[in-house]
């Protein structure tokens, strides 16, 4: 399985894990929501400055979520997608 899939799916786990608190699932929607609308800070019209908006905005996202994952959480989902470790 290629790296992005199995990042992919690590944070997909992450997300709809049971023990993921809500505040993290909802951080990663409103980020989601900001990739998905055609709402931005620089139009996606404009060749790379529109797209490093994005990049940058849904790296800052996924940074904050992870950070507030529990240990646990993270630990399980990571064996699962990635092998014991």
């Amino acid at each position: 399985m290629s790296s992005f899939l199995q990042r992919l799916r690590y944070y997909f786990l992450i997300l709809f894990d049971r023990q993921t608190p809500w505040p993290v699932k909802l951080i990663l929607a409103v980020g989601l929501l900001y990739i998905l609308l055609p709402v931005d800070f620089i139009a996606d019209t404009i060749p790379l400055f529109g797209w490093l908006d994005d990049l940058a905005i849904a790296s800052f996202i996924v940074a904050l979520a992870l950070r507030l994952v529990p240990q646990e959480v993270m630990s399980r989902v990571q064996r699962k997608v990635f092998g014991a470790k």
